[in-house]
């Protein structure tokens, strides 16, 4: 798993030595993946059409946010993880596969809401209304916010 820290630990020492040597050829080898992304066709993950304008929306809804960065998401990982699958199957099968574990990730596993009262120091009272999505509850704690 990267880090913050490891990763700014191992670019910054190149860097230094592309500014001197080879600027180019360096950062090429720092960052393979990134230059790579876009070569990479094996998937074709779409984003639905009710989500296109997300981006460039001026108040979008925070659930509608939510589920366009999934997809978005979907995009640029999708040819990684067909890459990175280590079986021996065709490319047919691998883009399957990740293509069914992304489509088991999307949906939540709970919803819960709760609401409650609360009194204010002014003697008001109001309802608190929270939610959490549970993810991954395969294993407990489940994973969620």
């Amino acid at each position: 798993m990267l880090h913050l820290k490891n990763i700014a630990k191992s670019v910054v020492p190149p860097l230094k030595n592309s500014i001197q040597n080879e600027a180019g050829n360096n950062v090429l080898r720092v960052v393979p993946a990134a230059v790579n992304v876009c070569c990479r066709t094996y998937a074709n993950h779409e984003i639905p059409d009710r989500l296109k304008d997300i981006p460039t929306s001026a108040n979008p809804r925070f659930f509608d946010m939510v589920e366009y960065f999934f997809h978005r998401a979907c995009q640029v990982v999708e040819d990684k993880l067909v890459e990175d699958m280590k079986s021996r199957v065709s490319i047919e099968e691998k883009k399957k596969k990740v293509a069914g574990i992304l489509q088991l990730m999307q949906p939540c596993d709970h919803i819960l809401e709760i609401q409650f009262p609360l009194r204010r120091d002014s003697g008001d009272y109001e309802m608190i209304l929270g939610y959490r999505a549970q993810h991954s509850s395969h294993r407990t704690p489940t994973k969620g916010g």
